[in-house]
């Protein structure tokens, strides 16, 4: 042997020849009795134990302290035998059972480590229980007030991410989360019994009541009770989000082609030529072909912007929106559909007019659009800000403007679902009914005509009535006018029979007539005197546009 003792755990050998032989064994057997299912008192007690009992063992501290203790090394074994304290130096791999934390410890690269700690890998458990016991119906069951996962981070050799995955076998089996009070079922969400994610909810565990399924294109709501929310981007749920009017180009008022337009010309309705831009210009409402799918929802119209020559200004269109306070002070976001004939680069200004008396104007945001020969979204982020300081005046209003450049060549250029809204997140275009997107237009222009007339035309379908009789007599109209409007209009009057502005039909007689009287909500005309006129009729067209 190239020892005296053996080499784990240090037990001496008895030698041949050697005298009392019991001394060595009995010297080894103690060792064993202290070493084989160790178990120590403490591992933080400083102080030697003044009156220890036969077999006490502890861990020794770097703080440790008495006559034998302070002579022996910390994170060393000491054991209380024949009257006198025997040093036991550890070796790695080494278990400690520790009574007073009941935890067992394991000697590792000179320091004691909980035997947990030591554990890197488990693999093929068939249970498990945190703070409670894992059943067959529950393999894995925690009872515990708190619960972390946390990423592994770049610097730890990870990437920072966390992604938790929940996998189900197939399609009809159900993947799901359920949340109880008491272990009775208040809700459930997930895949339950399809791919559609769904939430449930029950007051009793027991009766159960979709309310929320989710699929890649359709969000659906299936409470019996409703929706109830408070804002919808902000904005309270029975008011319209979209701040643009007529952003489907659905109300054409004055028509729906012109040919040549001129700057400041009117268009479709609320949508004005702000400048031709030294170019020709035509503007039309033109339809899309049913079923098409490049712009989703359905459209039934979009504006087409023709524009001939070269630019030698900025060629614009533009809306006002009434009120600079039209959207509360954070983000908007516009959004509209688009194309061209040519890739084109089109901007889109917003500008606060704070009207006659009021502040000077100021840019809330101005985007260049990137435009193909494909529809596209596009989408600009509008911070507004504070009217705090500012003085609003007669008529102020919100303008949204679409320019090109000077110098651009002649192109076509294609507008659908223009809408703006409270909020940083582009929503779907809110479609009105024809009925509502009328009387929203007709706040800023209204008239006697059908609705897709153009003023000036020759027909008698819709035009006032005024009976007169005798010499000398005038012809009155009085029009009460389908919703009151932003302010007194600008009244034109046109003759049914010929469509000459500024005159009434008296029986084939074009006669000149006045504004009596106007307001927000009516206007009255009168014809100059004619000797015996007879039924008189007029069209009226009234405008309160900015």
């Amino acid at each position: 042997m190239s020892t005296q003792s053996t080499p784990r755990l240090g037990l001496d050998y008895v030698l041949a020849a050697q005298a009392q032989k019991h001394v060595t064994v009995n010297e080894s057997l103690r060792r064993l009795d202290a070493l084989v299912q160790t178990t120590v008192i403490s591992r933080s007690t400083d102080a030697q134990p003044g009156s220890p009992a036969d077999g006490d063992a502890y861990i020794l501290t770097a703080q440790a302290a008495g006559a034998e203790w302070e002579l022996m090394a910390a994170d060393g074994l000491t054991i209380y035998r024949d009257a006198e304290w025997s040093e036991i130096t550890p070796r790695s791999g080494w278990r400690v059972w520790v009574e007073d934390e009941q935890v067992l410890m394991v000697f590792a690269e000179g320091d004691w480590v909980r035997f947990t700690d030591s554990i890197d890998e488990l693999q093929d458990l068939q249970s498990l229980g945190l703070g409670t016991s894992a059943d067959a119906a529950n393999p894995f069951s925690a009872k515990l007030n708190g619960a972390l996962w946390t990423a592994l981070t770049s610097g730890e050799g990870g990437n920072g991410d966390l992604r938790c995955s929940l996998n189900k076998e197939a399609a009809g089996k159900v993947l799901s989360l359920i949340f109880q009070s008491a272990y009775s079922g208040r809700a459930e969400m997930g895949l339950l019994g399809d791919d559609d994610f769904c939430l449930k909810l029950s007051s009793d565990g027991s009766a159960w009541q979709e309310v929320l399924r989710a699929r890649p294109d359709r969000f659906l709501i299936q409470s019996s009770a409703g929706l109830a929310v408070s804002a919808i981007n902000g904005t309270a749920p029975s008011v319209r989000r979209n701040r643009i009017i007529n952003g489907d180009f659905g109300i054409a008022q004055r028509g729906d082609s012109f040919v040549a337009a001129s700057s400041g010309d009117r268009l479709l309705d609320l949508w004005k030529l702000a400048s031709a831009g030294g170019m020709t210009v035509d503007v039309a409402r033109r339809a899309f072909a049913p079923g098409q799918n490049d712009v989703p929802g359905s459209p039934s119209n979009y504006l087409e912007w023709a524009l001939d020559g070269t630019a030698a200004g900025y060629p614009a269109i533009e809306q006002r929106i009434e009120g600079v306070d039209c959207l509360p002070e954070g983000t908007a976001i516009l959004s509209l559909y688009a194309s061209a004939s040519r890739p084109v680069s089109m901007t889109a200004t917003f500008r606060r007019h704070f009207g006659a008396g009021g502040s000077s104007s100021d840019v809330l945001v101005q985007q260049t659009l990137s435009l193909t020969t494909s529809w596209s979204r596009q989408t600009v982020v509008v911070p507004v800000a504070s009217l705090d300081g500012k003085t609003l005046g007669d008529n102020h209003s919100l303008a949204l403007e679409f320019n090109l450049q000077n110098g651009e060549a002649a192109v076509d250029i294609a507008l659908a679902d223009i809408q703006l809204e409270p909020g940083d997140v582009a929503s779907p275009f809110e479609r009105l009914s024809h009925a509502e997107n009328l009387q929203r237009c007709q706040r800023y222009f209204a008239k006697t005509y059908f609705h897709d007339t153009a003023p000036g035309s020759t027909t008698m379908t819709g035009a006032l009535r005024s009976a007169t009789s005798g010499p000398g007599d005038t012809a009155i109209f009085d029009w009460r006018l389908p919703v009151a409007m932003r302010a007194a209009p600008t009244v034109t009057v046109y003759s049914p029979q010929t469509g000459a502005a500024g005159v009434i039909d008296a029986a084939g007689t074009d006669l000149a007539a006045n504004v009596l009287s106007g307001s927000e909500v009516a206007v009255a005309i009168q014809s100059v005197a004619h000797s015996g006129l007879d039924l008189a009729a007029a069209h009226i067209a009234a405008s309160a546009e900015f």
